[in-house]
Protein backbone atom coordinates (compact mmCIF):
# COMPACT_ATOMS: atom_id res chain seq x y z
CA UNK A 1 0.00 0.00 0.00
CA UNK A 2 1.22 3.47 -0.84
CA UNK A 3 0.33 5.91 1.93
CA UNK A 4 1.87 9.08 0.56
CA UNK A 5 -0.99 11.46 -0.25
CA UNK A 6 -1.10 14.79 -1.99
CA UNK A 7 -2.82 17.62 -0.13
CA UNK A 8 -5.96 17.16 -2.24
CA UNK A 9 -5.99 13.38 -1.81
CA UNK A 10 -5.73 13.89 1.94
CA UNK A 11 -8.60 16.40 1.82
CA UNK A 12 -10.76 13.85 0.00
CA UNK A 13 -9.90 11.14 2.51
CA UNK A 14 -10.69 13.45 5.43
CA UNK A 15 -14.11 14.05 3.88
CA UNK A 16 -14.78 10.30 3.77
CA UNK A 17 -13.40 9.72 7.27
CA UNK A 18 -15.52 12.51 8.74
CA UNK A 19 -18.71 11.41 6.95
CA UNK A 20 -18.23 7.67 7.51
CA UNK A 21 -20.57 6.74 4.68
CA UNK A 22 -20.45 6.06 0.98
CA UNK A 23 -21.13 8.57 -1.78
CA UNK A 24 -21.86 8.35 -5.44
CA UNK A 25 -19.84 10.36 -7.94
CA UNK A 26 -22.53 13.04 -8.34
CA UNK A 27 -22.67 13.64 -4.58
CA UNK A 28 -18.89 13.96 -4.44
CA UNK A 29 -18.83 16.45 -7.32
CA UNK A 30 -21.53 18.49 -5.63
CA UNK A 31 -19.75 18.51 -2.28
CA UNK A 32 -16.31 19.48 -3.53
CA UNK A 33 -17.50 22.05 -6.07
CA UNK A 34 -20.33 23.68 -4.13
CA UNK A 35 -19.32 23.25 -0.50
CA UNK A 36 -15.58 22.79 -0.96
CA UNK A 37 -15.13 25.73 -3.31
CA UNK A 38 -13.43 23.67 -6.00
CA UNK A 39 -13.99 24.12 -9.71
CA UNK A 40 -13.33 20.55 -10.70
CA UNK A 41 -14.41 18.93 -13.90
CA UNK A 42 -15.55 15.30 -13.78
CA UNK A 43 -12.16 14.08 -15.01
CA UNK A 44 -10.35 15.89 -12.19
CA UNK A 45 -12.37 14.20 -9.46
CA UNK A 46 -12.21 10.89 -11.30
CA UNK A 47 -8.40 11.12 -11.40
CA UNK A 48 -8.18 11.72 -7.64
CA UNK A 49 -10.61 8.90 -6.89
CA UNK A 50 -8.69 6.53 -9.19
CA UNK A 51 -5.43 7.35 -7.42
CA UNK A 52 -7.00 6.68 -4.03
CA UNK A 53 -8.44 3.40 -5.30
CA UNK A 54 -5.00 2.41 -6.65
CA UNK A 55 -3.42 3.24 -3.29
CA UNK A 56 -5.93 0.98 -1.55
CA UNK A 57 -7.48 3.77 0.51
CA UNK A 58 -10.89 3.83 -1.17
CA UNK A 59 -13.18 1.12 -2.42
CA UNK A 60 -15.81 1.34 -5.13
CA UNK A 61 -19.09 -0.53 -5.26
CA UNK A 62 -21.05 -0.66 -8.49
CA UNK A 63 -24.83 -0.69 -8.58
CA UNK A 64 -25.74 -0.96 -12.23
CA UNK A 65 -23.81 1.86 -13.88
CA UNK A 66 -23.64 3.91 -10.70
CA UNK A 67 -20.44 3.84 -8.64
CA UNK A 68 -20.39 4.35 -4.89
CA UNK A 69 -17.20 5.21 -3.02
CA UNK A 70 -16.21 4.80 0.61
CA UNK A 71 -13.00 4.57 2.57
CA UNK A 72 -11.32 1.20 2.79
CA UNK A 73 -9.16 2.09 5.79
CA UNK A 74 -10.33 4.36 8.57
CA UNK A 75 -8.05 7.19 9.67
CA UNK A 76 -6.43 5.20 12.49
CA UNK A 77 -5.66 2.28 10.16
CA UNK A 78 -4.21 4.70 7.61
CA UNK A 79 -1.93 6.29 10.22
CA UNK A 80 -0.76 2.82 11.31
CA UNK A 81 0.02 1.83 7.73
CA UNK A 82 1.87 5.10 7.18
CA UNK A 83 3.98 4.54 10.30
CA UNK A 84 4.77 0.95 9.24
CA UNK A 85 5.80 2.20 5.81
CA UNK A 86 8.18 4.75 7.36
CA UNK A 87 9.75 2.05 9.55
CA UNK A 88 10.11 -0.39 6.65
CA UNK A 89 11.49 2.10 4.16
CA UNK A 90 13.76 4.09 6.42
CA UNK A 91 14.74 1.97 9.38
CA UNK A 92 14.87 -1.66 8.20
CA UNK A 93 11.51 -2.22 9.90
CA UNK A 94 13.09 -1.88 13.35
CA UNK A 95 11.86 0.51 15.99
CA UNK A 96 15.30 0.45 17.61
CA UNK A 97 16.82 1.91 14.43
CA UNK A 98 14.14 4.61 14.42
CA UNK A 99 14.82 5.54 18.06
CA UNK A 100 18.57 5.64 17.39
CA UNK A 101 17.99 8.01 14.46
CA UNK A 102 15.57 10.12 16.50
CA UNK A 103 17.96 10.50 19.42
CA UNK A 104 21.18 10.68 17.40
CA UNK A 105 22.33 7.48 19.14
CA UNK A 106 22.17 9.30 22.50
CA UNK A 107 20.22 7.75 25.33
CA UNK A 108 16.58 8.68 25.55
CA UNK A 109 15.46 10.58 28.62
CA UNK A 110 14.30 8.66 31.67
CA UNK A 111 10.79 10.04 31.20
CA UNK A 112 10.67 8.93 27.55
CA UNK A 113 12.03 5.51 28.51
CA UNK A 114 9.39 5.14 31.21
CA UNK A 115 6.62 6.18 28.82
CA UNK A 116 7.86 3.76 26.16
CA UNK A 117 8.08 0.89 28.65
CA UNK A 118 4.55 1.55 29.92
CA UNK A 119 3.24 1.55 26.37
CA UNK A 120 5.01 -1.74 25.54
CA UNK A 121 3.68 -3.39 28.70
CA UNK A 122 0.10 -2.44 27.72
CA UNK A 123 0.47 -4.21 24.37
Amino acid sequence: MRTRLSQTEHEIMEFFWDAQKEYDFKELMQHFNEEGGKEWKKQTLNTFLSRLLDKGLLERRMEGRKAYYRYRLDQKQYEQEKAKEVLENGYDGKISHFIAALTGNDSISDADEQELMEYIQKM
